[in-house]
């Protein structure tokens, strides 16, 4: 059977869905409050709404509700930025570390599985090819 990569691409997003739905549920959470949590676990540096928008491709909106659900729970703790009082960085507490440890056990074995049978080498050329066209898509959004 041959897939397209868009194909790919939204099977793959439905499988990672899929294999988070008992995370949700255990935790009580949305699927986007989840993205939330775990984007701010994984990127600690990108700790700004704007960050997760642009991360996750989520909307101002689900981000912003998210956050707000992530925090009224103490999951989530909202700062101003020492140097720019505009600026708002978002840090998880200790009550989100259980649930992000659960959540990243999920995507690395999602990895696992979705790269088996696929060599080191297949995965660089893979990045390399993904960083290309990103540089493209970002080119071609410019020109629109």
């Amino acid at each position: 059977m041959q897939f397209s990569f868009f194909e790919t691409a939204l099977r793959a997003q439905k499988s990672y869905s899929r294999l988070m739905e008992p995370v949700c549920r255990k935790w009580n959470l949305t699927h986007n409050e989840l993205a939330v949590l775990l984007f701010l676990a994984n990127n600690p540096s990108q700790d700004r709404a704007v960050d997760i928008v642009r991360g996750r491709g989520m909307s101002k909106g689900h981000v912003s509700m998210s956050l707000g659900s992530l925090e009224a729970r103490g999951l989530v703790a909202r700062r101003e930025d020492d140097e720019d009082r505009r600026i708002v960085r978002l840090t998880l507490t200790g009550a989100a570390s259980p649930i992000a440890a659960e959540g990243q056990a999920v995507q690395r074995d999602f990895v696992a599985r979705i790269h088996k049978g696929v060599t080191p080498e297949e995965i660089r050329v893979m990045w390399s090819v993904t960083q290309k066209i990103g540089e493209n898509v970002l080119t071609l959004e410019q020109e629109l």
